[in-house]
């Protein structure tokens, strides 16, 4: 699923005509009712299933993005290879789907919680391998 893919279902569920952000509160912050979040959330999941389905049949044009992770127990070390981010025989590297909750940690007063519960959780969920 692509960034395409996601604005088309934004525009036709949330009435929101692009997901950049355009710096102007105004443009950026919308106001949506439960059910139309739910149809977008909904359009979304199976979005991402079906592209999941054509990748697992061999479709190149679906081909799953994929990310490394470095995990030593429960504790996120950062992205990447255990041997970027520790000399700990116990860090492991784990491939996961993408995990959009890195980009949390650019955020100071979010930062904390994203490396010490969001992002952990995140990995076990999407783990691939």
């Amino acid at each position: 699923m692509n960034r395409k893919t996601l604005t088309t279902i934004a525009q036709q569920h949330l009435h929101v005509s692009t997901l950049d952000m355009r710096g102007n509160d105004g443009l950026d912050f919308h106001n949506v009712c439960a059910s139309s979040l739910d149809g977008a959330l909904t359009a979304a999941y199976l979005a991402g299933y079906a592209a999941a389905m054509r990748a697992a049949g061999g479709s190149a044009a679906d081909v799953l993005p994929t990310e490394r992770h470095t995990m030593l127990g429960s504790v996120w070390l950062g992205e990447g290879e255990a041997e970027d981010w520790s000399i700990d025989p116990r860090a492991e590297t784990v491939v996961t789907a993408p995990i959009p909750e890195v980009a949390l940690t650019a955020y100071r007063w979010q930062e904390a919680r994203a490396c010490d519960l969001l992002i952990p959780t995140a990995i076990r969920q999407r783990r691939i391998a």
